[in-house]
């Protein structure tokens, strides 16, 4: 009796086994011929692990395989504008690629209030972000840059200089369209106290910040009438008759903002100018003997310490005469006072 219930127990053991084996087998050769089966019989942790592996590696794929967006550069505005005061006259700077360009004075004192907002755009003024009279300066600066902006480079050659006998005045031109003014209430920011050259330098300063168009010459332009021209403006300088010649360089960006020997700040963009003797507040008129141009500064800082540079121009300055590209430019550097 035990012997037939020890076999009987062991046969249903041998049987389970065998019928467990005999399926794993099953599987295993179903596997083989069947892979889609061989996964649906892993462990869900390997399938999971898998599933994920192939998510990212998917999305590894796409990243790598999509073309990179373009980097968006937003380029600076062609001109700014800055308004200021000159004596006891409300005034605005028209700037071009940060060179001044034309100051723009009040009539009188009464009717434009001066404002203190720093650089700003003509956009500014035109949508009426920047509140202004339509005979502000500013208000005028804004309309004169307006239209500078819509110059295309191209056309920069086409920038004349006329007298304009009804208004009394030089015009600079494209064709029959009038740009820009030159007379009492508009003036070259270093002016040289002669309206023909300030004219001109207004004209040439335009043609080649627009579109680096070469400079025009006196014989390019009809001679004003001298018995109806304006008088001088009191900011006009006078020359002491004192001059040196030799090198000028310029800085600029590295130094913006830094305290001046002067104790000033020094600003690229004023016209301003480093000399290592003369007093500080001593305007000077520097004239880049290459090309004739020339500008007024003040001087403010202490320089240049290299041998046979006599000054060294801020940045503004020295693209007023035209030695950015250069760096250095032989000058003749002339006291006004």
């Amino acid at each position: 009796m035990t012997k037939q219930l020890v076999s009987s127990i062991t046969a249903t053991v041998l049987t389970t086994w065998l019928g467990s084996a005999g399926i794993a087998t099953a599987q295993t050769l179903e596997s083989t011929n069947n892979p889609t089966a061989a996964a649906n019989a892993a462990p869900l942790e390997t399938l999971v692990a898998a599933d994920v592996q192939e998510t990212v590696s998917d999305d590894a794929v796409e990243t790598a395989s999509s073309p990179r967006m373009p980097r968006v550069t937003v380029a600076p505005p062609l001109t700014t504008l800055f308004p200021h005061t000159v004596g006891t006259s409300t005034a605005a700077t028209l700037y071009v690629r940060n060179i001044p360009v034309l100051t723009f004075l009040a009539e009188s004192s009464s009717n434009a209030p001066s404002m203190d907002t720093g650089f700003i755009t003509p956009d500014q003024v035109i949508s009426g972000e920047i509140a202004t009279t339509p005979d502000h300066p500013l208000a005028r600066a804004a309309a004169v840059a307006h239209k500078i902006n819509q110059l295309p480079p191209e056309t920069a050659a086409e920038l004349t200089l006329k007298w304009n006998g009804e208004a009394k005045s030089y015009w600079v031109m494209r064709g029959a369209e009038a740009i820009a003014p030159i007379d009492a209430q508009h003036i070259l920011p270093d002016s040289t106290k002669n309206w023909d050259q300030d004219a001109l330098q207004v004209t040439n300063r335009l043609r080649r910040l627009v579109g680096g168009a070469g400079p025009l010459a006196m014989g390019n332009i009809v001679p004003r009438p001298q018995s109806q021209f304006p008088t001088t403006p009191s900011t006009a300088v006078q020359s002491t008759g004192q001059a040196q010649r030799g090198m000028a360089s310029w800085y600029g960006p590295g130094f913006h903002g830094r305290r001046s020997a002067s104790g000033e700040r020094f600003n690229q963009n004023a016209m301003t100018a480093a000399h290592r003797t003369l007093p500080f507040g001593t305007q000077v008129r520097v004239t880049n003997l290459r090309t004739g141009a020339s500008v007024v500064v003040r001087i403010n800082d202490r320089g240049p310490f290299t041998r046979g540079r006599v000054i060294d121009l801020s940045r503004a300055a020295a693209g007023a005469i035209g030695m950015i590209g250069s760096g250095v430019a032989p000058v003749e550097v002339e006291i006004l006072r």
